[in-house]
């Protein structure tokens, strides 16, 4: 299993994407990435896609399609995977959340409780505001840009409900999404690998799933939130992935209990 990745186009994520592959694909003349880049969202040319990201009432969203992106780099005679295409439009995808939710930070909404430094003295606001810049920076670093793509691909396996329901947290959803075996449109392994409560909620929130969250007894926010999410759905998709976790342990004797005959269940 794989996702699909959709983008909303603008100027600041068109940088962002340049300049990652830029990072990624030193050797790749600027000019071959740049509309290997435009053929990857069905763009003819790199002009016309810096014109539509420029283009402010423009709506909509753009398809990633890593294949076209390496089928153009190999008519230049370069070589290379889909994943730093990928990757790219993955950071974009990140600053379009990021910007949509001013609370969420790498770990969650917000960064948690107040922390207490070595000497015992509680951090200051100056302090805290410092952490959570960090966090809200971490959200959108490169290195987080495959364990969104890994989370993206899990939830993207679920359907979203009318209402939002306990039972779909995002902490439960990070830990099936750590376990997910998953690779990239067009080959190379994504998944497992480590993520992030808040790059699940980032993938969530980017595939379309509202939340839900609250504030804890000394008034910080929850780092864990709800989706619109069926709990049945998320059972059944962590037993797929975790086949010997807790829920599928606990399904299995169920099921091993209901066949049972009842006589002998009276007995206990």
């Amino acid at each position: 299993m794989s996702f699909t990745l959709e983008i909303q186009l603008h100027a600041d994520a068109l940088d962002a994407m340049k300049g990652y592959l830029t990072r990624a694909l030193p050797d790749v003349k600027s000019s071959h990435r740049c509309e290997a880049l435009a053929r990857g969202f069905a763009f003819r040319t790199y002009a016309a896609m810096k014109a539509a990201a420029s283009d402010l009432s423009a709506d909509g969203t753009l398809r990633a399609t890593g294949e076209h992106f390496t089928d153009y780099l190999r008519e230049q005679g370069f070589e290379v995977a889909p994943v730093a295409f990928y990757r790219a439009a993955a950071l974009a995808a990140l600053l379009s959340v990021h910007a949509r939710e001013p609370l969420l930070t790498v770990w969650g909404m917000g960064v948690g409780e107040l922390r207490r430094h070595d000497d015992g003295r509680w951090e200051t606001y100056d302090e805290r505001m410092t952490r959570v810049a960090e966090a809200r920076a971490e959200l959108v670093a490169d290195s987080s840009t495959e364990a969104f793509l890994l989370a993206l691909a899990l939830v993207q396996r679920l359907t979203p409900t009318t209402t939002v329901r306990p039972g779909s947290g995002s902490y439960k959803l990070k830990h099936i999404a750590e376990n997910y075996v998953c690779d990239y449109p067009g080959g190379g392994r994504l998944g497992p690998r480590y993520v992030s409560n808040g790059l699940l909620i980032a993938a969530a929130v980017h595939a379309g799933y509202r939340h839900s969250g609250s504030l804890n007894r000394n008034g910080f926010h929850d780092i864990n939130v709800n989706f619109n999410m069926s709990k049945r759905a998320v059972v059944d998709l962590d037993c797929e992935v975790r086949p010997d976790g807790a829920a599928a342990q606990d399904r299995r004797a169920r099921e091993a209990w209901r066949r049972t005959p009842s006589y002998y269940r009276a007995a206990y």
